[in-house]
Protein backbone atom coordinates (compact mmCIF):
# COMPACT_ATOMS: atom_id res chain seq x y z
CA UNK A 1 0.00 0.00 0.00
CA UNK A 2 2.86 2.39 0.69
CA UNK A 3 3.59 2.57 -3.02
CA UNK A 4 0.30 4.40 -3.42
CA UNK A 5 2.12 7.37 -1.89
CA UNK A 6 3.76 7.73 -5.31
CA UNK A 7 0.28 8.31 -6.76
CA UNK A 8 -0.33 11.13 -4.26
CA UNK A 9 3.02 12.56 -5.28
CA UNK A 10 2.21 12.50 -8.99
CA UNK A 11 -1.32 13.82 -8.48
CA UNK A 12 -0.09 16.70 -6.34
CA UNK A 13 2.49 17.66 -8.93
CA UNK A 14 0.10 17.38 -11.86
CA UNK A 15 -2.61 19.42 -10.13
CA UNK A 16 -0.04 22.05 -9.18
CA UNK A 17 1.21 22.30 -12.77
CA UNK A 18 -2.23 22.68 -14.33
CA UNK A 19 -3.12 25.26 -11.66
CA UNK A 20 -0.31 27.65 -12.61
CA UNK A 21 -2.36 29.89 -14.97
CA UNK A 22 -5.18 30.21 -12.44
CA UNK A 23 -2.91 31.34 -9.61
CA UNK A 24 -1.00 33.66 -11.94
CA UNK A 25 -4.24 35.31 -13.10
CA UNK A 26 -5.26 35.72 -9.46
CA UNK A 27 -1.95 37.45 -8.70
CA UNK A 28 -1.09 34.97 -5.96
CA UNK A 29 2.65 35.56 -6.08
CA UNK A 30 4.27 35.70 -2.64
CA UNK A 31 7.69 37.24 -3.37
CA UNK A 32 8.22 40.34 -5.48
CA UNK A 33 11.62 39.17 -6.71
CA UNK A 34 11.48 35.42 -7.41
CA UNK A 35 15.25 35.18 -7.97
CA UNK A 36 16.26 36.36 -4.48
CA UNK A 37 17.99 33.65 -2.43
CA UNK A 38 16.86 35.43 0.74
CA UNK A 39 13.31 34.28 -0.05
CA UNK A 40 14.45 30.75 0.72
CA UNK A 41 15.64 31.86 4.15
CA UNK A 42 12.26 33.45 4.92
CA UNK A 43 10.50 30.21 3.94
CA UNK A 44 12.86 28.18 6.13
CA UNK A 45 12.37 30.48 9.11
CA UNK A 46 8.59 30.17 8.69
CA UNK A 47 8.92 26.38 8.89
CA UNK A 48 11.10 26.65 12.00
CA UNK A 49 8.59 28.96 13.65
CA UNK A 50 5.67 26.65 12.88
CA UNK A 51 7.57 23.59 14.13
CA UNK A 52 8.47 25.37 17.37
CA UNK A 53 4.85 26.46 17.83
CA UNK A 54 3.49 22.92 17.43
CA UNK A 55 6.08 21.43 19.80
CA UNK A 56 5.30 24.09 22.38
CA UNK A 57 1.52 23.92 22.02
CA UNK A 58 1.32 20.11 22.07
CA UNK A 59 0.91 20.35 25.84
CA UNK A 60 -2.34 22.23 25.24
CA UNK A 61 -4.07 19.78 22.93
CA UNK A 62 -7.42 21.57 22.61
CA UNK A 63 -5.73 24.85 21.75
CA UNK A 64 -3.39 23.17 19.27
CA UNK A 65 -6.23 21.25 17.64
CA UNK A 66 -8.30 24.40 17.22
CA UNK A 67 -5.33 26.37 15.85
CA UNK A 68 -4.30 23.71 13.34
CA UNK A 69 -7.85 23.14 12.12
CA UNK A 70 -8.39 26.89 11.75
CA UNK A 71 -5.15 27.17 9.74
CA UNK A 72 -6.28 24.24 7.60
CA UNK A 73 -9.61 25.97 7.02
CA UNK A 74 -7.90 29.21 5.97
CA UNK A 75 -5.40 27.37 3.76
CA UNK A 76 -8.05 25.35 1.91
CA UNK A 77 -10.13 28.49 1.41
CA UNK A 78 -7.06 30.35 0.12
CA UNK A 79 -5.92 27.69 -2.36
CA UNK A 80 -9.44 27.09 -3.69
CA UNK A 81 -10.58 30.72 -3.92
CA UNK A 82 -9.12 31.40 -7.41
CA UNK A 83 -11.12 28.41 -8.70
CA UNK A 84 -14.39 28.59 -6.78
CA UNK A 85 -14.63 32.08 -5.38
CA UNK A 86 -16.86 32.38 -2.31
CA UNK A 87 -17.97 28.74 -2.74
CA UNK A 88 -14.50 27.74 -1.51
CA UNK A 89 -15.59 29.01 1.92
CA UNK A 90 -18.23 26.29 2.11
CA UNK A 91 -15.86 23.59 0.87
CA UNK A 92 -13.29 24.56 3.49
CA UNK A 93 -15.97 24.60 6.19
CA UNK A 94 -17.30 21.15 5.24
CA UNK A 95 -13.80 19.65 5.21
CA UNK A 96 -12.99 21.19 8.59
CA UNK A 97 -16.22 19.81 10.09
CA UNK A 98 -15.48 16.34 8.70
CA UNK A 99 -11.96 16.47 10.11
CA UNK A 100 -13.30 17.41 13.51
CA UNK A 101 -16.22 14.96 13.62
CA UNK A 102 -14.96 11.92 11.71
CA UNK A 103 -11.38 12.28 10.47
CA UNK A 104 -11.37 9.31 8.09
CA UNK A 105 -8.12 8.80 6.22
CA UNK A 106 -9.82 9.53 2.88
CA UNK A 107 -10.90 12.98 4.09
CA UNK A 108 -7.42 13.69 5.41
CA UNK A 109 -5.86 12.66 2.11
CA UNK A 110 -8.31 14.71 0.05
CA UNK A 111 -7.55 17.81 2.09
CA UNK A 112 -3.81 17.09 2.05
CA UNK A 113 -3.90 16.70 -1.73
CA UNK A 114 -5.58 20.07 -2.23
CA UNK A 115 -3.16 21.77 0.15
CA UNK A 116 -0.08 20.13 -1.38
CA UNK A 117 -1.10 21.09 -4.93
CA UNK A 118 -2.13 24.63 -4.01
CA UNK A 119 0.90 25.43 -1.86
CA UNK A 120 3.24 23.95 -4.48
CA UNK A 121 1.71 26.05 -7.23
CA UNK A 122 1.71 29.29 -5.23
CA UNK A 123 5.31 29.00 -4.04
CA UNK A 124 6.45 27.55 -7.37
CA UNK A 125 5.31 30.64 -9.30
CA UNK A 126 6.89 32.83 -6.61
CA UNK A 127 10.42 31.37 -6.67
CA UNK A 128 12.82 30.69 -9.50
CA UNK A 129 14.54 27.28 -9.56
CA UNK A 130 17.81 28.41 -7.97
CA UNK A 131 16.25 29.71 -4.71
CA UNK A 132 14.05 26.61 -4.62
CA UNK A 133 17.07 24.32 -4.87
CA UNK A 134 18.86 26.28 -2.12
CA UNK A 135 15.80 25.88 0.09
CA UNK A 136 15.55 22.16 -0.71
CA UNK A 137 19.18 21.59 0.29
CA UNK A 138 18.73 23.53 3.55
CA UNK A 139 15.57 21.62 4.41
CA UNK A 140 17.14 18.24 3.59
CA UNK A 141 20.01 18.95 5.99
CA UNK A 142 17.57 20.22 8.61
CA UNK A 143 15.43 17.10 8.20
CA UNK A 144 18.41 14.84 8.87
CA UNK A 145 19.36 16.79 12.00
CA UNK A 146 15.74 16.93 13.18
CA UNK A 147 15.27 13.16 12.86
CA UNK A 148 18.64 11.80 13.97
CA UNK A 149 20.14 14.52 16.17
CA UNK A 150 17.45 16.48 18.02
CA UNK A 151 14.69 13.95 17.16
CA UNK A 152 12.09 16.71 17.41
CA UNK A 153 10.78 15.88 13.93
CA UNK A 154 9.68 12.49 15.24
CA UNK A 155 7.80 14.18 18.10
CA UNK A 156 6.28 16.60 15.62
CA UNK A 157 5.07 13.76 13.39
CA UNK A 158 3.54 11.97 16.37
CA UNK A 159 1.74 15.15 17.43
CA UNK A 160 0.35 15.79 13.96
CA UNK A 161 -0.73 12.15 13.64
CA UNK A 162 -2.73 12.41 16.86
CA UNK A 163 -4.42 15.58 15.56
CA UNK A 164 -5.61 13.80 12.39
CA UNK A 165 -4.84 16.98 10.44
CA UNK A 166 -4.07 17.02 6.70
CA UNK A 167 -0.38 17.65 7.26
CA UNK A 168 0.20 13.99 6.46
CA UNK A 169 -0.97 11.66 3.74
CA UNK A 170 -2.43 8.54 5.35
CA UNK A 171 -2.83 5.02 3.99
CA UNK A 172 -4.20 1.97 5.82
CA UNK A 173 -1.62 -0.81 5.62
CA UNK A 174 -1.85 -4.29 7.19
CA UNK A 175 -4.14 -3.17 9.99
CA UNK A 176 -2.03 -0.10 10.68
CA UNK A 177 -1.57 3.24 8.98
CA UNK A 178 1.38 4.48 6.93
CA UNK A 179 2.19 8.19 6.71
CA UNK A 180 3.94 10.59 4.37
CA UNK A 181 4.45 14.24 5.25
CA UNK A 182 2.81 16.82 3.01
CA UNK A 183 6.09 18.75 3.16
CA UNK A 184 7.87 15.80 1.55
CA UNK A 185 5.54 16.20 -1.42
CA UNK A 186 5.43 19.98 -1.55
CA UNK A 187 9.15 20.72 -1.91
CA UNK A 188 9.80 18.67 -5.10
CA UNK A 189 6.51 19.91 -6.55
CA UNK A 190 7.54 23.52 -5.93
CA UNK A 191 10.67 22.90 -8.02
CA UNK A 192 8.57 21.29 -10.77
CA UNK A 193 6.21 24.28 -10.87
CA UNK A 194 9.15 26.71 -10.83
CA UNK A 195 10.74 24.87 -13.76
CA UNK A 196 7.43 24.98 -15.62
CA UNK A 197 7.03 28.71 -15.13
CA UNK A 198 10.54 30.11 -15.44
CA UNK A 199 12.40 27.82 -17.87
CA UNK A 200 12.38 27.98 -21.63
CA UNK A 201 12.38 24.27 -22.44
CA UNK A 202 10.85 21.64 -24.67
CA UNK A 203 7.49 20.23 -23.65
CA UNK A 204 5.60 16.96 -23.66
CA UNK A 205 1.99 17.99 -24.17
CA UNK A 206 1.87 21.23 -22.16
CA UNK A 207 4.35 20.21 -19.42
CA UNK A 208 7.99 21.21 -19.82
CA UNK A 209 10.47 18.36 -19.70
CA UNK A 210 12.42 19.70 -16.65
CA UNK A 211 9.17 19.76 -14.68
CA UNK A 212 8.44 16.15 -15.66
CA UNK A 213 12.02 15.09 -14.86
CA UNK A 214 11.81 16.78 -11.47
CA UNK A 215 8.67 14.87 -10.51
CA UNK A 216 10.01 11.62 -11.95
CA UNK A 217 13.27 11.94 -10.00
CA UNK A 218 11.44 12.58 -6.74
CA UNK A 219 9.05 9.65 -7.27
CA UNK A 220 11.96 7.28 -7.96
CA UNK A 221 13.66 8.50 -4.78
CA UNK A 222 10.42 8.01 -2.85
CA UNK A 223 10.14 4.41 -4.04
CA UNK A 224 13.75 3.78 -2.94
CA UNK A 225 12.90 5.21 0.48
CA UNK A 226 9.81 3.01 0.77
CA UNK A 227 11.86 -0.10 -0.07
CA UNK A 228 14.37 0.82 2.64
CA UNK A 229 11.54 1.28 5.14
CA UNK A 230 10.05 -2.09 4.23
CA UNK A 231 13.37 -3.86 4.73
CA UNK A 232 14.76 -2.05 7.78
CA UNK A 233 11.85 -0.23 9.38
CA UNK A 234 12.39 2.72 11.71
CA UNK A 235 12.14 6.44 11.08
CA UNK A 236 13.87 8.03 8.11
CA UNK A 237 13.94 11.67 7.01
CA UNK A 238 12.07 11.93 3.72
CA UNK A 239 13.38 15.19 2.34
CA UNK A 240 17.00 14.07 1.72
CA UNK A 241 15.63 11.35 -0.58
CA UNK A 242 12.86 13.16 -2.45
CA UNK A 243 14.69 16.48 -2.67
CA UNK A 244 17.84 14.81 -3.99
CA UNK A 245 15.82 12.89 -6.55
CA UNK A 246 13.97 16.00 -7.66
CA UNK A 247 17.15 18.07 -7.98
CA UNK A 248 18.92 15.26 -9.84
CA UNK A 249 16.03 14.90 -12.29
CA UNK A 250 15.92 18.65 -12.81
CA UNK A 251 19.67 19.01 -13.44
CA UNK A 252 19.87 16.00 -15.77
CA UNK A 253 16.99 17.40 -17.80
CA UNK A 254 18.81 20.72 -18.12
CA UNK A 255 21.92 19.00 -19.42
CA UNK A 256 20.02 16.95 -21.96
CA UNK A 257 17.06 19.04 -23.08
CA UNK A 258 18.00 22.71 -22.68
Amino acid sequence: MRYFFAIFFILSGFLALISIPVYEDAGMVIFENPSEISNSIYYFLLIIFFTAFVLFAVKYKKFLTFTIQFLVFLSIFYVLYPFAGIFSLFVALIIMILLLIKPHWSVIDFAALMLAAGISAIFGISLEPTPVIVLMVILAIYDVLAVYKTKHMIRLAESVTDLRAPMLFVLPSNGKEAYMGVGDVVMPCILAVSAQKFLNAATISFIKIPAIATLLGSVIALIILIRILEKKGGAYPGLPFVNSGAIAGYLVSLLIFT
